[in-house]
């Protein structure tokens, strides 16, 4: 069976493509790997070749992006397409209706990550999908309870190439989850982010708003990644919530307010805990901060971080039975 993987560039978009291809038994012809905010352009480029099944995971929809999703679908099922997606994000009730009504098989579960959605509904006997998934769902959804996934996380997001990740893809498929190569690349990659700790208080600044305390960064080059910078810096500053700009995009993290709902409020979404929208700066503060002068842009975050949480307003995140 000849299949597409359209799936998210990290960690969990890379475990679920290869859950999925050990569940059917092979790999896929072809990897599109991309961001939440851009599936709309990718599937408006898609065209059907031999593979006529088009697996989606680990990409949310939001309020922006539906119009143009279910265009796009709408055109692929009417040629032939057998699309199934898998996700793990929040959406809403009349999303996955009106995609089900199209043709489109939605498999959508929120205690859990996409390769554990992909796991549950396609394979749950097979012991290595099931390892993937537990390491993948323990830094995606930020339970950080299998030292697994801290490891593979480092490894898989060490680089972006689309090849690298279709490099982990195979290796996963074969039922290899760890290995010399692995080992290599972690020891590399946990120098570097040692390294990198040190110079992240000159990209943030800490912020208060309505009583509550949080951290607002400018992006930098190499590690430590958003998530483990988001941790240190907290956790430093004793900070309830984190936000990171690079000039096209916004990243809020925390481990116990429900950040989703400053994402949704520009536009974006995500989990509760960890979620994101576009958002691009004015031109002349992006310029400046690709030379190298990063306070413009960061008063400007600082001021729609602030802008953003005072009209939303803070909620503590309620852990569900379920997770």
């Amino acid at each position: 069976m000849k299949w597409v993987a359209i799936v998210h560039n990290d960690f969990d978009g890379t475990a679920s493509a290869a859950v999925y291809a050990r569940a059917v038994g092979e790999l896929p012809t072809s990897s599109l790997f991309t961001e939440p905010t851009r599936l709309g352009k990718l599937l408006q480029g898609f065209e059907l070749r031999d593979a006529k099944r088009i697996v989606i995971a680990d990409l949310g929809i939001n309020a922006s992006t539906f119009d143009v999703i279910l265009k796009e679908v709408k055109r692929l099922v009417s040629q032939g397409a057998e699309i199934q997606w898998f996700d793990h994000h929040v959406w809403k009730e009349e999303w996955k209706k009106t995609l089900s009504e199209v043709g489109v098989q939605v498999y959508h579960d929120t205690t859990t990550c996409g390769a554990g959605v992909v796991h549950k509904v396609m394979n749950p006997n097979d012991e290595v999908s099931e390892v993937i998934a537990r390491a993948d769902c323990s830094v995606d959804i930020w339970l950080h309870d299998y030292p697994l996934g801290e490891k593979l996380r480092r490894v898989i997001e060490n680089r972006r190439e689309f090849e690298w990740k279709r490099h982990v893809m195979e290796k996963f498929f074969r039922g290899v989850v760890w290995d010399e190569e692995f080992e290599r690349i972690l020891i590399e990659t946990a120098n570097r982010e040692l390294k990198g700790y040190n110079g992240l208080k000159d990209y943030a600044r800490v912020i208060e708003v309505n009583g509550v305390r949080g951290v607002v960064a400018v992006r930098w080059k190499g590690p430590p990644d958003i998530s483990y910078a988001s941790q240190y810096l907290m956790a430093r500053t004793g900070a309830k919530f984190y936000a990171s700009v690079n000039g096209k995009s916004i990243s809020f993290r925390s481990s116990s307010i429900e950040v989703r709902r400053f994402a949704e409020a520009l536009g974006g979404g995500g989990h509760p805990l960890a979620a994101g929208a576009g958002l691009k700066a004015p031109l002349l503060k992006y310029v400046l901060y690709k030379l190298g002068y990063r306070k413009p842009m960061l008063d400007w975050a600082v001021k729609v971080v602030e802008e953003t949480v005072r009209k939303v307003g803070i909620v503590e995140y309620q852990k569900t039975k379920a997770q």
